[in-house]
């Protein structure tokens, strides 16, 4: 065989790849789907997602399984997403912690990282007490931690997640308390209920059985503005009013999907989540749980969400001694 015929078949051989690849993923998708959720089953995230996913699977068109990858403060199950196939076959549900990641010395990886699609819900976070606690009122509670500097405890999921973030921002405003993590929003509550941890910030979809049931008090709600489900329940900057530079900061969910993904895979896999997000069945569970919608924050605006959360946290983190690098190292400017 000469050069010039070898060349001509090569040449044949890439066409018809190159023709064999749209066609391929024209097809998608042509079997079960993954949605990775980077925490513990039980958690806020997840809760979200298992209330999503047997709508969005209706207008995928395929079974879409969800797999809780929990670790290192959501990284394990987000690294792994970067690690697999670019097919759209695994979709990444996350949470904020990729906004903290580099700084926590957890993963290398960021949300630019990623192809982001879609803002999902805010799951508002309620300082909860036990009904067993001594405490009846936040001022009550505040006034015990100012009286026990370093004995009151609160429970948090990982370092770097919400509720630590929470909890720094009270150290912030002048209060001395004892963090410990317990690895999700599930095992967080349970540490109140059992009395382990005197309180956390659960998120309203995980507290309001617990506080409907008259088995959890919730004292202020993590945020400027009263809760629809905790009438009466004042907002934290009530009673810290040095709060109120720090918001507003809230901890949405979203959805991802690593780069490279071919553009229409990606297409029909929005089309499918927008079309979800409308449906009824979604729309009545989102209302039960008390969820603030986010799905009109797509594409770019979910990276630029971030990117602004990210400058806030990251340097908290580090001006309390908690980041493992400096947010300079990876050019994140300071929040003004």
């Amino acid at each position: 065989m000469n050069r010039r015929t070898l060349v001509s078949l090569v040449l044949v051989a890439v066409f018809v790849i190159a023709l064999a690849i749209p066609s391929l993923s024209a097809s998608y998708p042509s079997k079960p789907v993954t949605v990775v959720i980077p925490w513990g089953a039980g958690g806020n995230t997840d809760i979200a997602a298992r209330g999503f996913i047997p709508v969005f699977e209706k207008y995928l068109g395929q079974p879409v399984v969800i797999s809780n990858r929990a670790g290192a403060s959501g990284a394990i199950g987000t690294d792994y997403v970067n690690s697999v196939a670019a097919d759209g076959y695994t979709i990444l549900w996350s949470a904020e912690t990729p906004a903290t990641f580099r700084v926590m010395n957890l993963s290398k990886l960021s949300f630019s990282d990623f192809d982001p699609l879609m803002m999902m819900v805010d799951d508002q976070k309620i300082l909860c007490v036990s009904s067993k606690s001594p405490y009846k009122t936040f001022d009550q509670l505040v006034a015990a931690i100012k009286a026990n500097p370093g004995k009151i405890k609160m429970s948090y999921s990982a370092p770097g997640a919400s509720g630590h973030i929470q909890g720094l921002l009270l150290q912030a405003s002048g209060l001395d308390i004892k963090l410990i993590p317990f690895g999700s929003g599930a095992e967080l509550t349970l540490a109140v209920l059992n009395g382990t941890v005197d309180f956390a910030f659960p998120a309203t979809g995980q507290a309001l059985g617990y506080v409907n049931s008259g088995d959890m008090r919730a004292l202020a709600v993590f945020g400027q503005e009263p809760s629809v489900a905790f009438p009466g329940v004042p907002p934290i900057t009530a009673g810290l009013p040095d709060f109120k530079r720090f918001m507003p900061l809230s901890f949405p969910s979203c959805i991802l999907l690593r780069k490279g993904t071919p553009t229409d895979v990606r297409n029909k896999i929005v089309d499918s989540l927008v079309k979800a997000s409308k449906d009824q069945q979604w729309l009545d569970f989102a209302k039960k749980m008390n969820y603030q919608l986010r799905h009109d924050v797509t594409g770019k605006a979910v990276l630029d969400y971030w990117a602004r959360w990210e400058s806030i946290v990251s340097w908290l983190l580090y001006d309390n001694g908690v980041a493992k690098k400096s947010p300079s190292e990876f050019n994140i400017p300071r929040f003004k």
